[in-house]
């Protein structure tokens, strides 16, 4: 079978492709390889701080 190629594909249809094949590791490392180069630094949250801004989204109502 034939890889799609996942440079033609948007973020959107990237993410769809990955969650629908979860055992396609090149497509996996695409997906990661792309939201790394969108956010090359990110900011790391304690345990504390991660669970606080999980109650806050929880409470607006977002995912």
């Amino acid at each position: 079978m034939t890889q799609p190629n996942f440079v033609d594909m948007t973020d959107a249809e990237l993410r769809v492709y990955v969650l629908q094949n979860p055992n396609n590791s090149e497509a996996f490392h695409a997906y990661v390889d792309r939201l790394h180069a969108a956010n090359p630094n990110p900011q790391l949250m304690s345990i504390e701080e991660a669970e606080a801004e999980l109650e806050r989204r929880v409470k607006q109502g977002q995912r």
